[in-house]
């Protein structure tokens, strides 16, 4: 089965069965079964955009019904050319790697040692020892 997945600050997993529904939805004359991977993962973007707030909890990773071995598989293709947002097509039948992105939307996650709030940032390097906690305001450890 052919998933694909959007990871924003949310990761979004719209499985072959749903991207087929809105595919058919469209009553388009090419058939489901002859779109590209790139086609695919353009089709699921259009899906997240034009899907309403209530119809988006069904795509969200670990809220409803989306579980981690949705996002788990081969990488068929991928689509990391914007700053805000990567998309892959996993075939879930088949055996991959595990991810190793360490950022989501190229941002950081931090977790403050003091009060334990966590937060993400953009661009900083392993030295956060000149940032402080928007929760409690101290300075952050390494």
């Amino acid at each position: 089965m052919k998933n694909v997945v959007i990871h924003k600050v949310i990761t979004f997993v719209f499985t072959e069965g749903q991207l087929r529904g809105y595919w058919n939805e469209q009553k388009q004359k090419i058939p489901f079964e002859s779109l590209t991977n790139e086609q695919l993962m353009a089709l699921a973007e259009d899906m997240l955009a034009n899907s309403s707030h209530s119809q988006l909890e069904q795509h969200i990773l670990d809220h409803g019904w989306r579980v981690k071995e949705e996002t788990e598989g081969q990488v068929l293709a991928e689509d990391d050319s914007r700053e805000h947002v990567h998309v892959e097509v996993i075939d879930t039948t088949k055996q991959g790697s595990p991810s190793t992105k360490l950022f989501i939307d190229r941002l950081s996650q931090i977790e403050c040692a003091n009060c334990g709030f966590s937060f993400y940032i953009r661009n900083v390097n392993a030295d956060t020892t000149h940032l402080k906690c928007p929760s409690c305001f101290q300075t952050l450890k390494n």
